[in-house]
């Protein structure tokens, strides 16, 4: 864990951000929400129901235990993946973004005459928009996920996963894209510190499972 080798994540990361940054700058977040509006099935509804609870606290715990199996380590550095990008994108939300409209609400307020379809089922918030805090705590995770990952295929799923968390927020009517773009980059940050900060401690410790450690 002392080379950053994620480049199966971070690449087409970097490249998918480039982009929505981009559309996002270029084109009214209205007019991009109308468009992924537009591309509802039954099963979609489904699916992002469930993929949007990648992003989900309590899910992303369950995921951060697991390695405990395997090396705390790997559990700390996902844990304070996290822990730093759900802050981060808690702390912009309440302190410098407070009034920032989800799209239905959005839609409401600026007069916008389009009937958004909306997945049943869903509980809809009205403000607190920016930026994604779901999609900044998958690619925190998941990010931290692909730097202790040798694998490519295993990099590459983490970052398909990832950013599919972001688009279900947008799918569901929660997030316009500037949203999850925001909250994909707080993620990245996030990831990358996390593991920073806990592949330092070289203690003998961390390489061991937990059950190793306590029936020692």
């Amino acid at each position: 864990m002392k080379r950053i080798n994620a480049r199966w994540f971070l690449v087409p990361s970097l490249v998918v951000l480039l982009f929505t940054t981009i559309l996002s700058i270029t084109v009214p977040r209205e007019l991009i929400h109308v468009e992924i509006n537009g591309w509802h099935t039954p099963f979609q509804d489904q699916l992002f129901k469930l993929w949007t609870l990648m992003g989900d606290g309590w899910v992303v715990l369950v995921v951060v235990l697991i390695p405990l199996g395997i090396k705390i380590r790997y559990s700390l550095v996902l844990f304070a993946g996290y822990a730093i990008s759900g802050l981060t994108a808690q702390l912009m939300k309440g302190l410098f973004f407070s009034g920032t409209a989800r799209p239905v609400n959005y839609f409401k307020i600026n007069g916008i005459d389009y009937d958004l379809y909306l997945v049943p089922g869903v509980d809809l918030h009205s403000w607190h928009s920016f930026p994604s805090g779901h999609t900044a705590t998958a690619f925190g995770v998941l990010f931290g996920l692909s730097l202790i990952l040798r694998s490519r295929l295993g990099q590459f799923m983490a970052f398909v996963l990832a950013t599919g968390v972001g688009y279900s927020r947008m799918y569901l009517s929660q997030h316009f894209l500037m949203d999850v773009t925001a909250g994909a980059l707080a993620g990245l940050v996030g990831g990358y510190i996390g593991w920073w900060w806990i592949q330092r401690y070289e203690k003998e410790w961390l390489n061991k499972s937990l059950l190793k450690l306590l029936i020692r």
